[in-house]
């Protein structure tokens, strides 16, 4: 079994932080490394999501070199699904280290379209699922039991925009709203089949849903349109046997922090252009966990002192919230590990 040089938690001290407790080393540290993890096998995000041996040889890659307190299963996680379902994706060829894409215009439903008849791609079949399924099983085997693996799952919303266009839909929000919910049920039902193929390869769930942040969505129709698609998936999720489900939703999503807390998620993101004392409010009555994130640019570019203190403040204020974590937007590609490391000392130094 792979041990990383670096500690990281065990599954009861994630467990314990998640459910409103602390970390015996200090918070968890949860980076955001997803096209990113290619770079530490010296291969492009768009070789290593098509491959489940490269795959799994970045994830183990990551474990080693940064010792995050989870691992994420995915490169370029709002696309599997939609690809899958028929959608087109960019690949890049050569050096080029751009993250795959769903092509404009490449979408595989119209506005109106009788859902009924819309087939469900099979996840140990089609598109690039079985590549996610197969890497989860692998690196499952390396890592032990005893580690929280996360598969990425696309949220509803997100999932949507990809199948119709961002355009299309939001116009359909406005103009059709039933056949919205009928569309976001669609898309309910192949997140749940990709969701259950994770579990069966031994990971846990991780959502991303950061198209219905509020910088594009309102709060009414997050209410309306994405609360309950989202809660329905939580729902099943706990039927499943996942106690723990994270929600990802970047941008400042401070507008619907009291919307996020009733999704049924307990994992729940402060992005670093959130305010932090607004979510804090709303996550310790609910018993929620928050992860705060520090930003990309730091994180890419900052000297490794400077983003240790930057994630030393962040720290010390949470330090008397229960079920903080502290994390880092999406890593770039490239990141020096001294930097991510660096906030994993900041999370080790302030261990009780």
């Amino acid at each position: 079994m792979l041990r990383p040089p670096h500690p990281v938690a065990t599954r009861a001290e994630v467990e314990a932080v998640l459910h409103g407790g602390e970390a015996r080393r200090g918070p968890l540290f949860l980076p955001a490394i997803y096209e990113h993890k290619a770079w530490f096998i010296g291969r492009t995000p768009s070789d290593v999501s098509r491959d489940p041996a490269l795959l799994a040889r970045a994830l183990l890659a990551e474990f080693e070199a940064v010792g995050p307190d989870a691992l994420t299963v995915g490169i370029d996680v709002y696309n599997l699904e939609a690809e899958a379902a028929g959608c087109q994706v960019t690949f890049h060829g050569g050096n080029d280290a751009s993250i795959p894409g769903i092509k404009p215009g490449a979408h595989c439903l119209r506005v109106g379209d009788d859902l009924s008849q819309a087939p469900l791609p099979h996840p140990l079949r089609d598109g690039r699922m079985p590549v996610n399924i197969e890497a989860a099983r692998r690196v499952r085997r390396e890592v032990g039991p005893d580690y929280w693996l996360r598969g990425a799952i696309a949220g509803p919303f997100s999932l949507a925009i990809s199948l119709v266009g961002a355009e299309a839909l939001f116009l359909a929000c406005l103009d059709r709203p039933e056949w919205v919910r009928q569309l976001l049920d669609h898309a309910g039902r192949i997140i749940r089949a990709f969701g259950r193929a994770y579990l069966d390869a031994g990971a846990e769930l991780i959502v991303f849903d950061s198209q219905a942040s509020p910088d594009l969505v309102s709060p009414g129709m997050y209410a309306q349109l994405v609360l309950p698609v989202t809660r329905d998936l939580a729902a099943w999720a706990a039927t499943q046997g996942v106690r723990d489900l994270p929600l990802v939703i970047g941008g400042n999503t401070t507008r619907i922090a009291e919307l996020l807390i009733r999704t049924g998620c307990n994992n729940l993101l402060c992005d670093f252009t959130s305010d932090f004392d607004t979510w804090a409010a709303a996550c310790r009555p609910a018993k929620r966990a928050l992860r705060r994130n520090l930003s990309p640019q730091l994180i890419g570019a900052a000297p490794p002192a400077e983003i240790h203190a930057a994630a030393a403040r962040e720290i010390a204020r949470g330090r008397d919230l229960p079920g903080f974590i502290m994390g880092t937007a999406v890593v770039p590609f490239g990141t020096p590990t001294e930097n991510l490391l660096a906030v994993k000392r900041a999370c080790l130094d302030a261990r009780a």
